[in-house]
């Protein structure tokens, strides 16, 4: 039924009224609560212009988000490249042949100086960073630069959340309880110093694309979150706090209403949670923030046609009502997207969020007696994989145990064996072929970066940047890390003194693990 008051518009050719709000009879309560937030703010109701980006050194990422932020990018999340994930300096040997290969280097507070250097932080939503399993560090460099430009006004949307890693992506440094509580470490001290947004982003992502699907995924993201709440909640944080610093980051990258619903869904979900498990009244909830990554199926052949692929999950995304959102470039299955495919990314997010009318009406799916039978089959499937996980013992040991890797492998290729026997259709795999005309669906797009001179020149900054610190500084510093590892000292303090004293990542990283094993 339509809301009460004139919200309508008829900002379109036929001059049809459409109302910013439609109220199906029974509506969830979180849903309820998160339409009245939005509908509280000053419009429009559209996510925030996210990019995820990173590339070969800081000054070449610098001048990417530059060029990002000119056509309307709000949000920056920076991709660090598998070295600086992995904790090793770019002169380390692991390190060869992969320095800003998939993400920026970064190894010292002065690389993130720069990545941020051509930002203009006044007209920036938020900054964050991808380092899930040395969250202490990525926060330090974030709060530094926000510090240091008196930017503390720009929110935080960092992926702190390393119980993942173990199961769905490989990046893991520490033990499961380890990175448990310097992912903890990260939210307390977002919490201590007032930081807004989110200090960590709790990822159904990467399970879905190991193989788990998406709402197996959802479900040992919840089981994640409440694992990372618990540890605070036994710190003595309110829940309440705690939540308001999280963010999700969902995924469904095939089916628009089943994306929609799976948002939809999940601010339900999570909604009970915090109600059932926490005893936090629906109405003094922290609205849940989600993320989403528009994808498709997009492919490396015909790259140009993953460009309405990935218009269709923006807009799954947006019905769904994410409050951040990246867009994949349309040859990112090819290489590092270029230039002109990011910024063209966000122009895809922008003429789904203005033009149409996608976003004209909070939540425009509700009332569908579709997406209702979707959202109920959706919150069972997800309920009974959360279940499940308790049984197996909860997220720590269920990594410990091999529940979820086992689990993920029972759903791993759902999708290939789909496409293969025809369940599935996907558009110039099996169905409208015309490999004789590839060329025309190929795009000008390049993005090719000499990788050698990137990490000739990284190896230099770093031996620079050893050779003129202060090695008695560095030395008390990290000491001073390794103390705070060895005790129950928050890690995110003596990592920030080490970052300024010109201590490296990997350094940090060492000190953290010298202390854990004291």
């Amino acid at each position: 039924m339509p809301h009460d008051g004139d919200d309508s518009t008829t900002a379109n050719d036929g001059r049809v009224p459409v109302r910013a709000r439609y109220e199906p009879t029974r509506a969830e309560p979180a849903l309820k609560a998160w339409s009245d937030s939005r509908i509280a703010e000053p419009g429009p109701f559209r996510p925030r212009f996210m990019v995820y980006s990173g590339l070969g050194p800081p000054a070449m990422t610098a001048e990417r988000l530059a060029v990002l932020q000119e056509v309307g990018a709000e949000s920056f999340l920076l991709a660090a490249d598998l070295p600086s994930q992995l904790g090793f300096d770019p002169d380390h040997e692991l390190s060869h042949a992969q320095v800003g290969r998939a993400g920026v280097s970064c190894a010292t507070l002065d690389d993130f100086a720069t990545i941020c250097s051509r930002l203009d932080l006044t007209a920036a939503d938020s900054v964050g960073m991808l380092q899930n399993s040395l969250g202490h560090v990525a926060l330090g460099m974030v709060h530094s630069v926000l510090s240091d430009r008196d930017a503390r006004h720009v929110k935080l949307v960092m992926q702190n959340d390393p119980l993942k890693e173990f199961t769905a992506r490989g990046t893991e440094i520490h033990s499961p309880a380890q990175a448990l509580r310097i992912a903890a470490d990260c939210v307390a001290f977002a919490i201590d110093e007032d930081m807004p947004g989110a200090a960590l982003t709790v990822c159904s992502n990467h399970y879905d694309v190991a193989g788990a699907g998406p709402l197996l995924a959802v479900a040992f993201a919840f089981g994640n979150a409440i694992a990372y709440l618990d540890e605070l909640a036994g710190r003595g944080y309110e829940p309440a706090d705690v939540a308001g610093k999280l963010m999700f980051f969902l995924n469904e990258r095939s089916d628009l209403f089943v994306e929609a619903s799976v948002f939809r869904t999940a601010r339900i979900l999570w909604s009970e949670i915090l109600r059932d498990r926490y005893g936090i009244p629906v109405a003094e909830q922290p609205v849940a923030k989600l993320m989403g990554y528009a994808h498709g199926l997009e492919s490396a052949d015909e790259p140009l046609v993953n460009i309405p692929r990935v218009t269709l999950s923006v807009l799954g995304s947006m019905l769904g009502g994410v409050d951040y959102l990246c867009a994949t470039g349309y040859d990112e299955a090819l290489r590092i997207p270029s230039a002109d495919a990011a910024a063209l990314a966000v122009r895809t997010m922008q003429v789904v969020a203005y033009e149409h009318g996608t976003l004209t009406t909070i939540d425009p799916l509700a009332g569908s007696a579709k997406l209702r039978d979707v959202d109920e089959r959706v919150m069972r499937k997800i309920r009974l994989e959360l279940d499940r996980l308790t049984e197996a013992g909860g997220p720590l040991e269920a990594i410990e145990n091999g529940y979820i890797a086992a689990r993920i492998d029972e759903n791993r290729g759902a999708r290939q064996e789909q496409l293969r026997t025809g369940e599935r259709l996907m558009v110039g795999h099996g169905v409208f072929d015309a490999t004789a005309r590839a060329e025309w669906f190929a795009g000008k797009s390049s993005g090719e970066i000499d990788f050698a001179k990137v990490e000739r020149e990284a190896v230099e900054r770093i031996t620079a940047h050893k050779r003129r610190r202060d090695t008695a500084l560095v030395d008390r510093a990290l000491k001073a890390v390794e103390t705070a590892a060895a005790g129950t000292e928050n890690l995110v303090p003596s990592s920030i003194e080490a970052l300024r004293a010109g201590a490296t990542s990997a350094e940090i990283v060492g000190a953290t693990r010298e202390g854990f094993e004291r």
